[in-house]
């Protein structure tokens, strides 16, 4: 029997991530009682129908009794991937692959690539692909898989770069700025307008000071002289403060009849 490598029939320019895995293959028919082929057989059978689960099954027994077939890894990991078990679908991949088995090497690389770029793996998807094209030259599919994935991990490479930039110079021009700018930056506390700065208050000219100390008491009021002789007699005759109180105080303006 002549193995069979056809791929499913979705258009791989549709969705790179979704396309091409590869149908399983059957066990060359050298003997009948080959072992692991009625299980291969079997889960070739559901795995065409849809059951991957099921065909899962049967490829893990067929695997008991064949563990060194490089093809059953192989349809091993077409039907995990179609669960979206794609991480134990790589492992059956790369199993697959390790065998060097020239028939399915570079298809289990190319379905190794889509699995990685399924998962956002660009720059492991790339190689895969790069891989499937040494083996294959011919393969369009794998080329503008490989074509398509490295479009994207330049556009995302772009935009980290791009992202890196704005956040240096941004940090740049934060240093640069002078530090008058940057501290009036800092929010300063209000301050009533009719109240002058401590520092306004406490730089009044000395001779406005001067002047304010030399102002002549109001009508009334006792002078500075007045008020330290009254405290010095005090100690001396506490009638003399009442006797200069009247003396000091202002006479009023006598009283006139109406």
């Amino acid at each position: 029997m002549k193995t069979c490598f056809t791929r499913y029939d979705v258009t791989p320019r549709r969705c790179l991530g979704c396309v091409a895995v590869l149908a399983c293959l059957a066990l060359p028919s050298i003997a009948a009682a080959q072992p692991g082929r009625g299980a291969v057989d079997a889960g070739n059978r559901l795995y065409d129908e849809g059951r991957y689960e099921e065909a899962h099954e049967q490829y893990l027994e067929a695997l008991r009794e064949a563990p060194d077939s490089p093809i059953v890894p192989f349809n091993d990991g077409n039907a995990l991937y179609r669960t979206e078990e794609l991480q134990r679908a790589m492992e059956s991949y790369r199993r697959a692959v390790e065998s060097g088995d020239p028939r399915i090497e570079a298809q289990a690389w190319y379905n190794l690539g889509n699995a990685l770029y399924k998962q956002q793996q660009l720059e492991p998807a790339l190689e895969a692909y790069k891989e499937a094209l040494r083996r294959n030259p011919a393969d369009t599919d794998a080329k503008h898989n490989f074509e398509v994935t490295l479009e994207q991990l330049q556009e995302q490479q772009q935009q980290e770069s791009d992202d890196q930039q704005d956040e240096n110079d941004e940090a740049r021009d934060q240093q640069d700025r002078p530090q008058s700018e940057q501290e009036q930056d800092q929010e300063q506390p209000d301050q009533p307008e009719d109240q002058e700065p401590p520092e306004q208050q406490q730089d009044q000219p000395q001779e406005q000071q001067q002047e304010n100390a030399e102002q002549p008491p109001p009508p009334g009021a006792m002078s500075r002289e007045e008020a330290e002789r009254l405290l010095q007699a005090i100690d001396e005759d506490p009638s003399q403060i009442q006797r200069q109180r009247q003396t000091t105080a202002p006479a009023r303006p006598p009283r006139r009849p109406w």
